[in-house]
């Protein structure tokens, strides 16, 4: 161990990781470290540090670090908490020889073409898929592999450019509306966007994501989180719920195991999403090396009486915690679903109205003149509730969105949008 060691967290101080720093603070008794490119601008008091680095570059994490390895600062170890992070956590890991995912895990968890391949060679029910760059290998996609499909980015997240399209018409705009969604956010998150996966299509809404803490060929569910969607021909998540329902189906935590095996994920969480089809066979559709997002660590939190991101970053300390995992049993249903107002001109915002006695927090991001559209990914959000019960679901309760449905008619003053 070396003297002045800090834990650096990637990702964290994002809106709703904040509780990545007090898990830190429960894992390990050290000083707990973020980065940004511009510290003076976007100082976060949180943190007892704030490299000044660019979280998803590696080179320039690597040079802030050994600026102060100068005067006798190291990291104990740099764990990632977003998509964007997993690379250049885990390369800054493995070049300072600190641990961290293996390359490949790391690619098959951020390309989801080698995704899909390793999880398909492994014997994980996951859909059929293709890789495509153009128009033309769209459509030979199509013809192989049967309508409808999904086309998304192979390298994007938070259901950004993801579209449903049910005849060859809708493949074409639907590839066309995916390469809109890189052209407008890839630079920002630094992503290439060049290729396009065309995926079978699991005809079914429901879908759960699965929280696992994963060790060295082997893995542990920790929860089961309900996924409330937007309609069609989008995959926006409106709503997420912990635990579901599902949380004992053994079927399902076992493929979430394996899915995480699968791809050599041998530390830290992971956030394993699965859909059903209609005959109820659960499929992968998409496994990220980190924590979920969308606030849904805090309601794991809330949910279990146990941070996750204790567990992750413990687990990037070397931390054997599965036993851990194991014993956790949730005592409360917790919940966050997004606010959405009609489509059109926000022309008025009224809050300060009573709140039903479920809601735990409030937070309204729009306001005023800005333009609502229909849900589609993370960027068409207008603001999130968190909601609390004291008692467990036995089966799929639509309270969640039917609350924060009814909350967005009263708060928000829609009206018609040019062009609309």
């Amino acid at each position: 161990m070396q003297k002045n060691e800090y834990i650096l967290l990637l990702g964290a101080d994002q809106y709703l990781r904040e509780r990545a720093f007090s898990g830190a603070k429960q894992a390990v008794d050290l000083p707990v470290w973020a980065a940004t490119e511009d510290p003076v601008r976007t100082l976060n008091r949180t943190f007892d540090h704030m490299l000044s680095a660019d979280p998803k570059d590696a080179d320039s994490l690597l040079r802030a670090i050994r600026g102060h390895a100068a005067q006798g600062r190291h990291p104990r170890v740099v764990v990632p908490l977003n998509d964007w992070t997993v690379d250049a956590a885990n390369t800054v890991n493995r070049t300072l020889g600190l641990g961290g995912l293996d390359a490949t895990a790391v690619t098959n968890a951020r390309n989801k073409h080698a995704m899909k391949q390793a999880l398909l060679a492994a014997g994980v029910r996951t859909p059929r898929s293709r890789l495509v760059r153009s128009e033309p290998e769209l459509l030979d996609a199509v013809e192989d592999i049967g309508l409808p499909v999904v086309i998304k980015p192979y390298d994007f997240g938070g259901s950004g450019g993801v579209v449903l399209a049910t005849t060859r018409e809708e493949a074409v705009a639907g590839l066309a509306e995916s390469k809109g969604v890189i052209a407008r956010y890839g630079t920002a998150f630094n992503i290439l966007g060049d290729k396009y996966l065309v995926e079978q299509f699991v005809d079914s809404d429901d879908e759960v994501s699965v929280e696992v803490l994963c060790g060295a060929g082997r893995a542990q569910v920790l929860a089961v989180t309900e996924k409330y969607l937007s309609p069609r021909p989008w995959f926006a998540e409106l709503a997420h719920l912990v635990p579901s329902h599902r949380t004992g189906d053994r079927a399902l935590t076992d493929l979430a195991e394996r899915a995480c095996t699968a791809l050599g994920i041998d530390r830290g969480l992971a956030h394993v999403e699965i859909k059903f089809g209609a005959d109820g066979t659960p499929w992968v559709i998409e496994v990220a090396a980190r924590p979920g997002g969308d606030g849904i660590m805090d309601q794991v939190e809330r949910a279990y009486a146990l941070n996750p991101y204790q567990l992750h970053v413990g687990s990037y300390l070397g931390a054997d915690l599965l036993d851990v995992v194991a014993a956790a049993v949730p005592v409360r249903t917790s919940a966050i679903a997004f606010l959405k107002a009609a489509p059109g001109r926000i022309e008025d915002v009224l809050d300060g109205k009573p709140l039903p006695p479920e809601v735990r927090s409030i937070n309204i991001s729009a306001k005023p003149g800005d333009l609502s559209r229909a849900a589609q990914n993370w960027s068409t959000r207008e603001g999130l509730i968190e909601l609390e019960w004291d008692e467990l679901f036995g089966e799929k309760t639509q309270l969640p969105v039917a609350v924060a449905r009814e909350l967005a008619d009263q708060i928000f003053v829609t009206g018609e949008a040019a062009g609309q």
